[in-house]
């Protein structure tokens, strides 16, 4: 097999038995071009899906060697952080509320903060908040922007101590990880007892996946794991989480969100891009026509307890 590639058993219950449920569509020159941007769509290049015959997790198999991946999202630049800024603020808050149910301004570990959106909110709403993040470009712009106590690091490798943090979230991060329940276990250690895992990840049985099928934004190189409810509730369950219940909060998209990535897919943007810009008239005014809407539309949210 290339160098660039390695296979794994099922990231859930380590099986090796799967079917194929749609190949790859990318060739071998695409993996040398770098990770595409993180958060705008459509996704048009993907791996292997398969599915696992003992537990139904669906994962890309093969992958590129985890060195190879982190190497990548360390690099990623936030060049659409102008475009984001304004929805990922306004749905952190949101995910603070959902928080604040089951603990309030307690110690709390973001993993994968991107640019600290959700730690920013946290912090105002009096949680001691801590960010780890692979992303060096995220980080400036964390520390920069928020003045938060963010790391440029791996989190399986940063070695927080044991029973350490009262919550640990997972917003959008398994879906990217090579070894999820690697993670999970490690999320489990550094946790006290009584105290609550959230994650969220995109809902490959959703709505939108099941119109969409594999134009499914969320089908794409970036996501080498596909949830759903059951398997997400599932591996956290084998990660030795209890009490595990799906739940939601409010998500919004602002209508410029959703047109620029339809100009950049058309490759017309660039020439556009004076006229669409968040700082233009006309990006001001699209960027306040909000659409609202359940996260758990699109996506698994899902939490256990240690």
């Amino acid at each position: 097999m290339d160098p660039l590639f390695e296979y794994r058993n099922c990231p859930n219950c380590g099986s090796n038995d799967f079917i194929v449920l749609f190949d790859s569509n990318m060739e071998l020159d695409d993996f040398h071009e770098g990770i595409e941007t993180v958060y705008m769509l459509p996704g048009d290049k993907y791996g292997r899906h398969v599915q696992c015959r003992n537990c139904q997790f669906i994962y890309v198999n093969p992958i590129e060697r985890e060195n190879r991946i982190n190497e990548d999202y360390t690099k990623r630049k936030s060049i659409d952080v102008s475009i984001i800024r304004e929805n990922r603020l306004r749905a952190s808050k949101s995910q603070v509320e959902l928080i604040k149910k089951y603990k309030k301004g307690a110690n709390l570990l973001d993993i994968g903060c991107g640019e600290g959106f959700f730690l920013f909110n946290a912090s105002k709403a009096g949680f001691k908040v801590k960010g780890v993040e692979l992303s060096q470009d995220a980080v400036l712009y964390a520390k920069r922007e928020f003045v938060l106590d963010v790391e440029a690091t791996a989190f399986t490798e940063q070695q927080f101590p044991e029973n350490h943090f009262d919550v640990v979230t997972l917003w959008q991060v398994l879906e990217h990880v090579p070894h999820p329940l690697v993670f999970l276990k490690e999320a489990y250690r550094v946790l006290r007892p009584g105290g609550v895992l959230v994650t969220s990840t995109p809902d490959i049985n959703g709505v939108p996946s099941r119109i969409l099928r594999k134009r499914w934004w969320n089908i794409r190189r970036l996501h080498i794991n596909q949830f759903t409810p059951k398997t997400s509730a599932g591996i956290l369950k084998n990660a030795g989480f209890r009490d595990i219940d799906s739940t939601s909060y409010v998500e919004s998209i602002s209508l410029l969100m959703l047109l620029i990535p339809i100009l950049k897919h058309l490759k017309v943007y660039e020439s556009l891009e004076s006229l669409f810009h968040p700082s233009s008239i006309v990006g001001k005014i699209m960027n306040k026509i909000i659409l609202i809407y359940p996260a758990r539309f699109d996506n698994c949210i899902t939490v256990g307890f240690k």
